[in-house]
Formats: structure tokens, C-alpha cells, sequence
């Protein structure tokens, strides 16, 4: 089933509002101390994959609101070997079901294909998820400043760690990044894509790098297609790039990524 017709240019509003509308029971009853975790393999350390070197983070997904189905041919799995081989040092799955087609088995299935840390890329509002995302199989998740609290941001950040997975705070401009500082984050992403009206300018992560103190670990995300662009980032002091919709666009998504990290063959 296609997405809901998007009539107001704000999706983050729509998007929160179903997840508490389908998951308010579950938020509600959740405690830490009763939630049942699930045996699994320890977390795979991202932080440590960025602070090594420049690292490509490769994204599956199957569709977006703006674009629609992007890839007909989906096999998660396979994707994420081939992005596996192709170069890339962690995977982003996105698992929203609603409006970007995703599933939230998709995570299990990637994460038992590959040894790469996989990001669990969704709209994540409450520690219910977070708690969720590690029994997936998380090695780290996507927090949204645009969509958090700076209270709600710093509880989230915790529950994290206390699970021993990383927090990627995403970030997309001074607002967010104040409140962002306030959860003491290793890990900042800088979305070059605005999400209430989907506008790209990949130049906004260079501009806002700057304001980012030291030691903590910055990546890129959105509007990176090219090998030229991974260099400048590298050359400005990022530990990373989440690259998407470039690569799944591609007949042959690893051999892109490859391309775009080693140049062609």
C-alpha cells in the first residue's frame, strides 16, 4: 500500500503523530526494568569504525515519500553484502513502514548478512524503541533532533549507551544542534535534506561543521552522490558519509560504492 497523500508540507508532524497513534499502548506500559531483552551478539562499536577512518555508511531503503518506491528488485540482505564488499563501513536500514516502506525485520535480516555495524534508521520518540531497535539486532539508531526535546534527546541518548549501542543525533541547523550538545553526543549527523519540505543542499553540512566542537565524531547525510564530495568531507574534518538513494538508483549499488570510494576500476 502507497503512503498517505502528504497534503501539508511539515511529514515529520504526520509521521510522529501515526507512530503514537500505533505504538501509544506500548509506550505507555513500557518500563526498563520488565522489558524483555533478547540473547544477541554485543553491539558493533561505530564510534570506533568513524573515529579509524573516513567511513562510508550505505543505506537500504525501499522507498521515501518524495521519491516513491526506489528500488523494485529489493533484497536487503543482498544489498547490504554487496555494499559489504563495495567498501562501506556500516549499514543504515530504515524501518519506518508508513511512509518510507520499510519493515522492521529488514534490521535482523541485514545484520546477520554482514560484519559491519547497521544503523537502525527510524522515527525514534521514546526509550519503548530503543529497547526495540536493540532486540532487532541495533548496533546504533538515528535520533532526530528536529523531533525531540532536549530532555527527550538526553533520555534517548542514555537508554542507548545503556544497552550499550550509539546514538547518531541528526541534526539540520543551530536549533537542533543547541539542543543536540545538551545530550552529550558522541556521534552528530548533519542531514543535508530538509525534512518538513524535502529541499537538498549537501553544502549545509560544510557551512555547520564549524559550530560542532571538537572531539566529537560528524558525519554527512543526504545529497552525497559522488567521489568529489566524499573527499571534501574527508578534507573538512568529517568521519563519515550516510550515502542513499545515489547507490540504490544504481543496477549495481556495490560496484557505485566502490566507484565512489577507490574511483573507477
Amino acid at each position: 500500500m502507497p503512503p498517505p497523500a502528504v497534503e501539508t508540507p511539515d511529514i515529520l508532524v504526520l509521521i510522529v503523530d501515526r507512530i503514537r497513534a500505533e505504538e501509544g499502548r506500548r509506550f505507555e506500559s513500557f518500563s526498563p526494568l520488565s522489558f524483555p531483552l533478547v540473547e544477541r551478539t554485543p553491539p558493533r562499536d561505530i564510534a570506533a569504525a568513524l573515529a579509524a577512518s573516513f567511513t562510508v555508511i550505505a543505506e537500504i531503503k525501499k522507498g521515501s515519500p518524495s521519491r516513491g518506491i526506489i528500488r523494485t528488485d529489493f533484497d536487503p540482505a543482498r544489498l547490504a553484502r554487496d555494499y559489504e564488499a563495495g567498501g562501506a563501513g556500516a549499514i543504515s536500514v530504515v524501518t519506518e513502514k508508513n511512509f518510507f516502506f520499510g519493515e522492521k525485520e529488514t534490521l535482523r535480516r541485514v545484520r546477520d548478512a554482514v560484519a559491519l555495524p547497521v544503523l537502525r534508521k527510524d522515527f525514534i520518540i521514546h526509550p519503548f524503541q530503543v529497547f526495540e531497535s536493540f532486540n532487532l539486532g541495533a548496533d546504533f539508531i538515528l535520533l532526530i533532533a528536529a523531533i525531540l526535546s532536549g530532555d527527550e534527546l538526553g533520555l534517548l541518548v542514555r537508554s542507548c549507551r545503556s544497552l550499550g549501542m550509539e546514538a547518531l543525533v541528526e541534526v539540520h541547523d543551530e536549533a537542533d544542534l543547541e539542543r543536540a550538545l545538551d545530550a552529550d553526543p558522541r556521534i552528530i549527523g548533519i542531514n543535508n535534506r530538509n525534512l518538513r519540505d524535502f529541499s537538498v543542499d549537501w553544502t549545509r553540512s560544510l557551512k555547520l561543521r564549524s559550530s560542532i566542537p571538537a572531539g566529537i565524531l560528524v558525519i554527512s547525510e543526504s545529497g552525497i552522490g559522488s567521489a568529489e564530495q566524499l573527499r571534501a568531507l574527508n578534507a573538512a574534518g568529517f568521519a563519515g558519509a550516510l550515502v542513499g538513494e545515489h547507490l540504490l538508483k544504481q543496477e549495481r549499488p556495490g560496484h557505485a560504492l566502490k566507484e565512489m570510494i577507490h574511483g573507477p576500476a
